[in-house]
């Protein structure tokens, strides 16, 4: 059974991965939600029973669990703004998206172009709204490794609910592919995609 483990995150995180869990089952298929945050527990639960889905859950030293199953009969609503009023600013998002090229910021000095990416990814977590989608390709997957110094940024910020793409014939090419562990391998149509029906896109 496929587990979303969502511990540590706020809302509305929790409910941003469990309805995006939900489009990537199959109907009657169950998935397990792990919370330990009862507020989000509580919205997940009414999102849920809103949405006609079945689940069960229980609690167990402070850890909330959610046994899902997909209904036949419905489809998970695209509304999580009802279920979820953030009590932190920086989880607001806006509808822009910021595309990433290059492990580097701008053009002159390796070094200091590679400092410049790490203070701007650093301060995206500071903005008052945060972007819908990041995405990474060609050099800029890259800043996705295990190796990355903003690989534990990028872990945060994916947290905070903001979605992360990254170019998987990129991750390839540059044999990524067990270093790049967080966000979603996508492939260069869903990205286009996500770009063109952004207000707004950012290449730093």
């Amino acid at each position: 059974m496929k587990v979303v483990d969502t511990k540590g995150q706020q809302c509305p995180a929790p409910l941003i991965a469990t309805r995006r869990a939900l489009k990537e089952s199959k109907p009657g298929e169950s998935f397990k939600v792990l919370t330990d945050n009862k507020t989000s527990f509580e919205n997940v639960s009414r999102f849920l029973k809103d949405n006609k889905t079945g689940f069960i859950s229980e609690e167990k030293h402070g850890i909330w669990t959610l046994i899902i199953t997909k209904s036949t009969l419905a489809e998970p609503i695209k509304n999580i703004e009802d279920y979820c009023t953030p009590d932190v600013p920086h989880f607001l998002q806006g509808d822009f998206v910021i595309a990433f090229a290059s492990d580097k910021m701008g053009e002159g000095e390796q070094e200091l172009g590679r400092l410049l990416i790490t203070n701007f990814i650093k301060s995206i977590k500071d903005l008052d709204v945060l972007p819908r989608k990041m995405v990474f390709y060609n050099n800029g997957v890259k800043l996705g490794s295990t190796e990355s110094p903003v690989y534990d940024h990028l872990k945060e910020i994916e947290t905070m609910g903001v979605g992360l793409l990254f170019c998987a014939t990129c991750v390839n090419f540059y044999k990524l592919q067990d270093r790049v562990t967080i966000g979603t391998l996508s492939n260069m149509f869903e990205i286009a995609q996500v770009m063109a029906s952004a207000d707004n896109v950012l290449k730093p």
